[in-house]
């Protein structure tokens, strides 16, 4: 999963939009993955990820994302 967009400022808002959207879908993938091997415990530490993800696509939609680490 792509973290890149926390250590840049000028990136443009939808190229920030699909690395968010493909690490929602990839973190939604590893969820169901995990589950269907039995990894509960794995596979719920992949829902939050998903779930700060959406979090992330949240405030970027409302303005009010900003990179973590820039």
């Amino acid at each position: 999963m792509s973290a890149s967009r926390h250590f840049t400022g000028d990136q443009p808002a939808d190229e920030t939009r699909a690395e968010i959207q493909a690490d929602i879908a990839a973190s939604r993938r590893a969820q169901r993955d995990l589950m269907q091997a039995g990894e509960y415990r794995l596979a719920e530490t992949m829902r939050a990820a998903a779930d700060e993800h959406i979090d992330e696509l949240t405030d970027l939609d409302n303005g009010t994302w900003t990179p973590k680490h820039a």
